[in-house]
């Protein structure tokens, strides 16, 4: 798995460039000079650079949405590799339904772009996060499942597995966040189960609490980060350390991030498609 210095969603054009830089390769910082969010190298010609309107394009192609709709298409290559991942995610789950556990098995997963699609939100906001435009796609529940994933979530709770998402969402979109997932007549309802209710009556659906709220073991985890307040990647192995605390094994942990996925407490990671934005 590669290991990269994760950046916050906004300015999100700027991850995607940096994102395509990566494979070009990079150079230190020096020590003195504050390193910034993402690390790769300085580009000596604009012919090392993507144009920003041509990697736009790109993405939209690679959605099949080249005329920028805001739905991507089930036969593309986005959808492809996003099935490829659930169906690598079956198999896995497959082969550990027998196998010795140390607790209840059980599967998490993002949300955004793991279990719903964000695309048409891209596209809205031309790739620019805003909290109040994003939180009123949220709050409308118009986001789709990413492909292939519900499936698997259903197969894998009919075999046994404890289900259970993980999601930066804040705690007030928490209701949303399930009618989304799940089943409630607003907006979309992607068709996921509801989540498992765990053996200590916690919901299963973790959605990021504020500071103030956060429960002893985000409290511990984060001491140490800015203000107390988790970054992406301690938020996540924080909350998956608890879960298996409470006598789960989570058997396979899923993410469109790679700070959804680092940090341990999962049998084995599976990351989903994302060419749109990067998360500390």
């Amino acid at each position: 798995m590669h290991r990269f210095t994760r950046v916050r969603r906004s300015p999100r054009l700027l991850a995607l460039v940096v994102g395509g830089l990566l494979a070009l390769g990079a150079v230190a910082i020096a020590a003195d000079t504050p390193a910034p969010a993402i690390t790769t190298f300085t580009p000596h010609s604009e012919r090392q650079i993507t144009n920003i309107d041509v990697l736009r394009q790109q993405i939209r192609n690679y959605y099949g949405d080249p005329l920028n709709s805001g739905t991507f298409a089930n036969d593309s290559n986005y959808a492809d590799e996003a099935r490829s991942v659930a169906e690598a995610g079956t198999r896995w789950l497959d082969a550990r339904q027998s196998a010795p556990s140390d607790g209840t098995k059980a599967i998490l997963l993002d949300v955004d772009d793991t279990s719903l699609a964000t695309w048409n939100y891209e596209v809205f906001s031309n790739w620019a996060f805003n909290p109040a435009t994003n939180g009123q796609f949220v709050t409308e529940q118009r986001f789709p499942a990413v492909p292939g994933m519900v499936a698997m979530v259903q197969q894998a709770q009919q075999q046994g597995y404890a289900v259970f998402f993980l999601t930066g969402r804040g705690a007030a979109q928490e209701a949303a966040t399930l009618g989304n997932l799940t089943a409630d007549g607003i907006g979309v309802d992607a068709g996921f189960p509801k989540p498992t209710t765990l053996n200590n009556g916690e919901d299963g659906l973790f959605t990021k609490p504020a500071v103030a709220n956060y429960p002893d073991y985000l409290r511990a985890a984060c001491a140490g980060d800015p203000n107390g307040a988790c970054t992406t990647l301690h938020y996540k192995s924080a909350t998956r350390a608890h879960i298996e605390s409470l006598g789960y094994d989570i058997v396979a942990n899923f993410g469109d991030q790679f700070s959804d996925l680092e940090g341990g407490f999962a049998d084995r990671t599976f990351k989903l498609p994302n060419p749109n934005y990067f998360l500390p």
